[in-house]
C-alpha cells in the first residue's frame, strides 16, 4: 500500500460533483446512470506511456487494451481506497479504553525469564470501509486518422449502475467521478442503457460561455483547463484574446468535456470564431448550425461540403481576413 504513486499527466481529483454533471442529472431525470466518459486519445499520448496504467498500448496501428480493468492502487488516492479499502479515526466519538501488553525480560536478561508489561490508553474507535473494487470498462468506438496523428475515441465506463434517490448516491457519485477522472483525466454521466452514438454525440466539443470585458478572468478560466500550459501557449492564447476581442464579440467560448484547448468568440446567435490552441493551423468561423458543425471532427468537417463554416489558415494576413469576415457577417 505504500508503492511509490505514478505519475498522471492530468488534474487528478475533484472536490465535489461539477456543476455541468449536476446540471446532467436533471436531465436524465429519474435514470439509472453510470459514471463514464468518451475521450479522444492520441496515438503519441499512448505511445508515450500516458495510458499504460489502464492498460492500453499500441501494435502496428492497432489499438490494444483490456475490457475491463482494476484501477491500480498506485494512481491516486480514490484508486487506493477501490482496492484496499480505508481505515476511518471517528473522532467524533467518545474515545476507548485499551490496554496493551508485551513480554519483557526479566532484568533485562531473557535468561532470567520474563514478564508481561501492560498499560491501558485512550485510543479513538476506528472503522473500515471495505473496498468497491470497481472495475473500469473499455471500448474502443471510434478512430480519425489525420495528417498529424492517429486519434482513438474511447469509451471508459466505472461498472457500478448508480440508482437515484438510494442511500448514500450523492458519495457514490463524488466517489466513481474520482475514480475515473483519476484513471483517464475525464468524467461524465450517461444512462445505464446509454447507445454508442450516445456517447460519440458527446465527444466533440461543448462550450462554455464567458463573459466579455473580463480578460485576465477568461485567460485563466481556460488555461485552468490545459495541463501545464507552455509559456508559448499562454502567450498565444493572449493574443488571440486581444484580437478576437478588438471585434466586440458578444461572449468568449472554451471548449469542455477534454476540449479545453478549444477557444472562440461567440457575435451572435449564428456567427461564432474558434480554433484549437494546440494545433493553431486555422481559425474557424461558423455561421449555420455551428454548434453541430463543432461537433465534427476536423477532418469530417473539411470532408464534407464545407458549408456554413470559412477556414481562415493562420499565414499572412489572416487576422485582417478574419476581421472583413466578420465584419460582413455580422452586418
Amino acid at each position: 500500500m505504500n508503492a511509490k504513486k505514478l505519475k498522471i499527466q492530468w488534474k487528478q481529483n475533484i472536490r465535489k460533483v461539477p456543476d455541468r454533471v449536476l446540471g446532467k442529472l436533471k436531465t436524465l431525470g429519474g435514470a439509472d446512470l453510470v459514471v463514464a466518459c468518451a475521450k479522444k486519445i492520441k496515438a503519441a499520448d499512448i505511445l508515450a506511456g500516458a495510458y499504460t496504467h489502464v492498460g492500453l498500448s499500441i501494435e502496428g496501428n492497432k489499438l490494444i487494451f483490456p475490457t475491463r480493468v482494476m484501477p491500480d492502487p498506485r494512481v491516486g488516492k480514490f484508486s487506493r481506497v477501490n482496492v484496499h479499502g480505508k481505515e476511518i479515526i471517528r473522532k467524533d466519538l467518545p474515545m476507548l479504553k485499551k490496554t496493551r501488553s508485551f513480554d519483557s525480560p526479566n532484568f533485562g536478561d531473557w535468561s532470567k525469564g520474563s514478564h508481561e508489561v501492560s498499560w491501558t490508553q485512550d485510543v479513538y474507535r476506528r472503522d473500515f470501509i471495505s473496498p468497491k473494487e470497481l472495475e473500469i470498462q473499455i471500448e474502443l468506438i471510434g478512430k480519425e486518422v489525420s495528417s498529424e496523428d492517429e486519434i482513438y475515441v474511447v469509451r471508459f465506463c466505472v461498472n457500478e449502475v448508480l440508482k437515484r434517490g438510494s442511500t448514500g448516491f450523492d458519495e457514490e457519485l463524488l466517489f466513481n467521478l474520482n475514480v475515473l477522472q483519476e484513471n483517464v483525466g475525464a468524467a461524465d454521466i450517461y444512462p445505464s442503457k446509454a447507445t454508442q452514438d450516445d456517447y460519440l454525440k458527446t465527444v466533440y466539443v461543448n462550450w462554455e460561455i464567458l463573459p466579455p470585458g473580463e480578460r485576465d478572468a477568461t485567460i485563466a478560466k481556460i488555461l485552468s483547463g490545459i495541463k501545464a500550459p507552455t509559456d508559448e501557449l499562454k502567450k498565444k492564447l493572449a493574443e488571440r484574446y486581444d484580437l478576437l476581442a478588438k471585434l466586440k464579440p458578444a461572449s468568449f467560448i472554451r471548449g469542455t468535456s477534454g476540449f479545453n484547448r478549444y477557444f472562440g468568440a461567440k457575435f451572435k446567435d449564428n456567427l461564432v470564431a474558434f480554433e484549437n490552441l494546440e494545433y493553431g493551423n486555422a481559425i474557424y468561423v461558423m455561421f449555420n448550425e455551428w454548434e453541430n458543425l463543432s461537433k465534427l471532427s476536423r477532418a469530417d468537417l473539411l470532408r464534407g461540403e464545407r458549408s456554413g463554416f470559412t477556414r481562415i489558415p493562420h499565414v499572412t494576413g489572416w487576422a485582417k481576413a478574419l476581421q472583413q469576415e466578420i465584419a460582413e457577417r455580422n452586418k
